[in-house]
């Protein structure tokens, strides 16, 4: 018995739609997983001179701002960071997974000493700052702090974390130390 032809091409269609679908599932489970950070790679560390502020990237905390900044100038790797004005500290990474150039969300935590920064403004102690940004997969970025006021400047250890999600893909630890009072 010959199956009549139009079952014959229904049965074709569903085959093709069955196979498609299956391609297209892989293939959006691949562009998920490409856009997945999975760690960072820090390069470069210590103190910096940095060019004009282009802009806030994130609403302040009590007073902390988060600015874009141009013209990042590494001067010297250390991680002893001397507390005064005008001094500016961080790290350039590159934020890796499984891909280059997708835009993925990072959330940078900077951790500061346990006794916190006190802002006379907010009266409030500020202990850990989070931050939520984009990065792109594979591309430079630099995450660091300068001292503009007197109020942020509190020796001991400084934390930044990187986290993508409940993942944490790094840390970073400097230390800053502040001149003897005579």
């Amino acid at each position: 018995m010959r199956t009549p032809y139009f079952l014959k091409h229904h049965f074709l269609k569903l085959q093709m739609t069955i196979s498609f679908s299956l391609l297209m599932l892989l293939f959006g489970l691949n562009l998920a997983a490409a856009q997945e950070a999975t760690r960072i790679d820090v390069y470069e560390f210590g103190l910096y001179e940095l060019g004009p502020p282009l802009g806030e990237y994130a609403p302040p905390n009590m007073g902390y701002r988060h600015e874009t900044v141009s013209d990042i100038q590494h001067l010297e790797t250390t991680r002893i960071v001397p507390g005064r004005i005008g001094v500016s500290f961080g790290l350039r990474y590159r934020v890796q997974g499984n891909g280059v150039g997708f835009a993925v969300p990072l959330m940078v935590v900077l951790k500061f000493p346990p006794q916190g920064l006190y802002s006379h403004e907010y009266r409030d102690t500020l202990y850990v700052d989070e931050t939520e940004t984009i990065e792109t997969l594979g591309e430079d970025s630099y995450s660091g702090i300068t001292f503009d006021e007197q109020w942020e400047i509190e020796p001991g250890i400084w934390t930044f974390e990187f986290w993508s999600g409940e993942t944490k893909l790094g840390e970073e630890q400097f230390e800053v130390i502040t001149p003897p009072v005579s």
